[in-house]
């Protein structure tokens, strides 16, 4: 956690739009740690996550709203900085978003990206997440939502070397657990109210068998928060 501390510390946000901000979890970290910024503006797809967002955040600066991230609501170069956070395998067209993102980022602007990668040197707490997300994702898409599994961390930075940016960064952090079993009996209900709906569906044995491995790792193993990386790059004139 410290890296993307140290980042944030040091940066004079400006105006900022945070999107693909889903609960405002990311803009939590960024009023906590950035060394200063005028406002922040969180964008989402879905109503619930928006009505949420806006009930935490009563700030003057603060302000979220629904909205298309392929078709964003704000003129050529409205934001000093752009940032995503954990929300990338969520985005069926990556591309065309963090393109948009760009539009509405002035020149010089900073963009920031934040994503929890599946390779690398990860400990078992660890990968029982990465586990976990893979499932979750499998049984978003079962449901006809889009959710991709965890990207590889070469598959991130390929990512990032399409875009225009210069003085690229990239940096890895994770949040630190002092105990793995914290959280255990919350995530194995989530893991069984996911089961009783998966066993009104058809077909589903194999992913509720899954299911049932992962709540037995993680009552054996427990859990922690991936390695993420922390990528910074500035938009080229």
């Amino acid at each position: 956690m410290n890296e993307i501390i140290k980042i944030l510390s040091k940066v004079d946000g400006g105006n900022i739009l945070d999107a693909a901000t889903g609960k405002g979890d990311f803009i939590n970290t960024l009023k906590q740690h950035l060394k200063s910024f005028t406002q922040i503006i969180g964008v989402d797809t879905s109503q619930r996550c928006v009505d949420y967002a806006q009930k935490i955040f009563p700030e003057n600066n603060i302000e979220i709203y629904r909205m298309n991230l392929e078709d964003m609501q704000f003129e050529d170069g409205y934001f000093d900085t752009v940032c995503i956070s954990d929300a990338l395998h969520h985005i069926k067209n990556r591309e065309a978003v963090l393109n948009e993102m760009l539009r509405v980022l002035k020149p010089e602007g900073l963009m920031l990206i934040t994503e929890m990668y599946s390779d690398g040197d990860q400990t078992p707490a660890q990968e029982t997440h990465i586990m976990m997300h893979h499932w979750v994702a499998s049984v978003d898409r079962l449901l006809g939502t889009y959710h991709q599994k965890t990207f590889t961390r070469q598959e991130l930075q390929d990512i990032v070397k399409k875009l225009p940016l210069k003085k690229v960064e990239i940096a890895d952090f994770y949040v630190p657990v002092d105990d793995p079993s914290k959280n255990c009996p919350a995530l194995i209900r989530n893991c069984q109210d996911i089961i009783k709906r998966l066993q009104t569906m058809e077909n589903t044995e194999a992913i509720i068998a899954e299911g049932k491995e992962l709540m037995e790792r993680i009552k054996d193993i427990g859990y922690a928060g991936a390695c993420r990386l922390a990528i910074t790059g500035y938009k080229k004139k």
